[in-house]
C-alpha cells in the first residue's frame, strides 16, 4: 500500500477558504436542481420578492415525541419555489431562542449550545463551524426576517444533531434525532505513527485529501456523523485536533496533524465498518538540515495523489456508450442517445491527441454493440490509466437538465438507483445478476484502491464541464453502473445532459455544441492529469537515479 505525503507549508487563507468552498458548494448544487441557475446566482436576487405570495401550509412531525403541528409559509422569492419560514415560527419548531439587531437588521438564534447568525438580504450564515453562503438570500420582509427551507434542512439540522428532512411533495418536514452511522473516533498513537480510527455502522465510500497544509480530510460518502463522538479538540500523537460536519449526503472529517507528518494512508477493518488513517513522522534522513535563522524551503510533493498509490495518466479509455440494436435514449426529435455518445467521444480523442501526449482508446469506433463487460476488459486490455463512459439522461419529466458524474458505489439515492438501472439494462448476456451479488461486487471495488482516484475524476469533471460550459450542475452521484465494474483504473460515468430537455436535445444533437461539450470534458482530464502528476523536480530526479 503507497504512501501520500502532506503539504506542509502553513497558509490560514487557504484553509479558510477550502473549508468555506467545502460547505457550500454542495448546497449551491442542491438549489440549482430546484430553480435556473441565474435565479440562485443573482447577487440582487433579495430585490425579487413576490409581494403578493400566498400563504402555503406545511405539516412538521417530531419524531420523538409523534407531535405533529402545521405552520405556515411562503414562496417570497420571485421564480423560485423556495420556501420561506418567518424566523420566529422557525424559533418556535426548534425551541430556540432569538436575539435581534434592529439596526443592522441581524438576528442570532440559539439552539441548545450552537448558535447562528443571519442578516436580512444576504446569503451569509455564520455559525459555530465557520461562514457558510447559501444559494438564496435570507429575504427582509414586512417587519421579519424569512429564512430559507435550505437553511434549515442543511445548516441548522445536521449541526444540532438532528435528523431534518423536507418533504416538498408531501409539504411535511420531519425532525428527529438523527440516524448516525460515523459514530466514533479513537486515536491511536503507535510509536512514531499514530492511527486514526473512525467506528462506522455499515461500510462507507470515502476518499482522504489534504486541501491545504497540515490539514487532512476524510470526506464519507452517504454518512451521517455524530458530530459531538467525531471530535477532539487536544493534542494526541500527530494529530493536532479532529472534527467533523454533515453535508446534505456526505460528511467530512478534518483531522489538523503535526509538522512532522511525512506521509499518511487509509485502510479499512472489519468488513470496511473501521476507516483507519496512519500517520507517520517524516524519517530524520529526509529533513532538512537545521537552519538557526530564516525559512527552511523543502521540495514537498504538490497536487492531489491517490491515498494509496500513484496515478500516472498514460492512456485514457473512453467508452460511448450504447451503440448498435442498443440505442439508449431517444429524444422527442429522434435524437439517439447512441449516436451522441459516439460522436462526443471522438471529438474528444481528436481533442486529447491533438493538445496532449496520452494514447486514447475508444471502446467502440462505429455504430456496433458491445456488451458492458468487454467495454471493461477493452480499458483493462489496453492498459488504460482512466475509464470514461459517456452517456445522455433521460426523464419522464421535461424539466430535467443539467449533468451529472458517477462513480462506483451502491446508489445513494432513489433518482441514482433509477439511472443506474437505465444504463444497466445494456447487459444482454442473460437476466441481471441478484441485487446483493451486485452490492457485493461494489463494496469490493469500494475497498480496492480507485475509490478516492475515481471520486475526484468525477469531481474535477463535474466542476469543470459545468463551469465552462454553463451547465446546470446536479452534482457527483453514485450508482452500481455494470460498465464501470471490473475496470482496473479510475473509471468515472458521465450523464452529459438530457435528450427529454428541449433545449439540451438540440445542443447535444448539433456537432459545434459536440465539439464544444469534448473541449470542456478534455479539458477536465488533462485537469486532473495536471493534478495526479508528480512534480518535475522529482521526474528529474528519478530520471537522474
Amino acid at each position: 500500500m503507497g504512501w501520500m505525503e502532506p503539504p506542509r507549508k502553513s497558509c490560514r487563507r487557504l484553509v479558510a477558504l477550502a473549508l468555506g468552498a467545502a460547505c457550500w458548494l454542495p448546497l449551491l448544487a442542491v438549489a440549482q436542481d430546484a430553480v435556473p441557475a441565474d435565479t440562485y446566482l443573482d447577487p440582487l436576487a433579495y430585490q425579487r420578492i413576490d409581494e403578493l405570495a400566498t400563504e402555503v401550509q406545511l405539516t412538521v412531525q417530531f419524531d420523538a415525541t409523534g407531535e405533529t403541528r402545521l405552520i405556515n409559509g411562503r414562496r417570497l422569492l420571485r421564480g423560485s419555489q423556495e420556501l420561506y419560514l418567518p424566523s420566529a415560527t422557525v424559533a418556535t419548531v426548534l425551541k430556540a431562542g432569538r436575539y435581534w439587531q434592529e439596526t443592522q437588521r441581524r438576528l442570532e438564534f440559539k439552539v441548545g449550545t450552537r448558535s447562528f447568525t443571519v442578516v436580512g438580504d444576504s446569503r451569509l450564515v455564520i455559525t459555530d463551524e465557520g461562514e457558510l453562503l447559501l444559494p438564496v438570500p435570507v429575504l427582509d420582509h414586512a417587519g421579519e426576517l424569512w429564512l430559507p427551507m435550505v437553511l434549515v434542512e442543511t445548516v441548522v439540522g445536521p449541526q444540532l444533531r438532528e435528523r431534518v428532512a423536507w418533504n416538498a411533495d408531501s409539504m411535511r418536514l420531519t425532525i428527529g434525532s438523527a440516524d448516525f452511522n460515523v459514530t466514533g473516533l479513537r486515536v491511536e498513537v503507535l510509536g512514531r505513527s499514530t492511527a486514526v480510527h473512525l467506528q462506522c455502522t455499515e461500510a462507507l465510500g470515502f476518499r482522504a485529501d489534504s486541501p491545504s497544509p497540515g490539514i487532512i480530510e476524510l470526506k464519507i460518502y452517504n454518512a451521517n456523523v455524530n458530530v459531538s463522538a467525531v471530535g477532539q479538540s487536544g493534542r494526541r500523537g500527530l494529530v493536532r485536533s479532529v472534527r467533523s460536519r454533515q453535508n446534505r449526503d456526505f460528511s467530512v472529517v478534518t483531522i489538523q496533524v503535526d509538522d512532522l507528518v511525512g506521509r499518511y494512508r487509509t485502510y479499512t477493518t472489519d468488513e470496511g465498518k473501521s476507516i483507519v488513517l496512519v500517520l507517520e513522522e517524516e524519517q530524520v534522513s529526509a529533513l532538512p538540515e537545521p537552519i538557526p535563522r530564516g525559512r527552511a524551503h523543502m521540495n514537498i510533493e504538490h497536487g492531489l495523489v491517490d491515498v494509496t498509490h500513484r496515478i500516472e495518466v498514460r492512456t485514457v479509455v473512453v467508452d460511448p456508450g450504447h451503440g448498435g440494436h442498443d440505442v439508449g435514449a431517444v429524444g422527442r426529435r429522434g435524437i439517439l442517445e447512441k449516436n451522441v455518445n459516439l460522436a462526443v467521444a471522438r471529438e474528444l480523442k481528436r481533442y486529447l491527441e491533438r493538445e496532449s501526449d496520452l494514447k486514447v482508446v475508444l471502446t467502440r469506433d462505429d455504430d456496433s454493440h458491445v456488451d458492458l463487460t468487454q467495454r471493461a476488459e477493452t480499458a483493462n486490455a489496453a492498459e488504460g490509466d482512466l475509464f470514461v463512459s459517456l452517456h445522455c439522461n433521460s426523464w419522464f419529466n421535461d424539466g430535467a437538465h443539467g449533468l451529472e458524474t458517477y462513480f462506483l458505489s451502491p446508489a445513494d439515492s432513489d433518482w441514482s438507483q433509477s439511472v443506474a438501472a437505465a444504463e444497466n439494462q445494456g447487459v444482454v448476456n442473460g437476466p441481471a445478476e441478484p441485487e446483493e451479488d451486485v452490492e457485493f461486487i461494489v463494496w469490493e471495488l469500494v475497498q480496492n484502491r480507485f475509490i478516492s482516484s475515481s471520486s475526484k475524476l468525477a469531481e474535477t469533471i463535474q466542476g469543470s464541464v459545468c463551469s465552462d460550459l454553463g451547465l446546470a450542475d446536479r452534482g457527483v452521484r453514485q450508482a452500481g453502473f455494470r460498465v464501470l465494474v471490473g475496470a482496473y483504473m479510475p473509471a468515472v460515468l458521465v450523464e452529459m445532459g438530457f435528450l427529454s430537455h428541449d433545449q439540451e436535445e438540440r445542443q447535444l444533437g448539433d456537432h459545434g455544441y459536440q465539439r464544444k461539450l469534448a473541449r470542456a470534458l478534455g479539458e477536465a482530464i488533462l485537469s486532473y492529469q495536471r493534478s495526479v502528476e508528480p512534480p518535475v523536480a522529482d521526474s528529474m530526479k528519478g530520471a537522474g537515479e
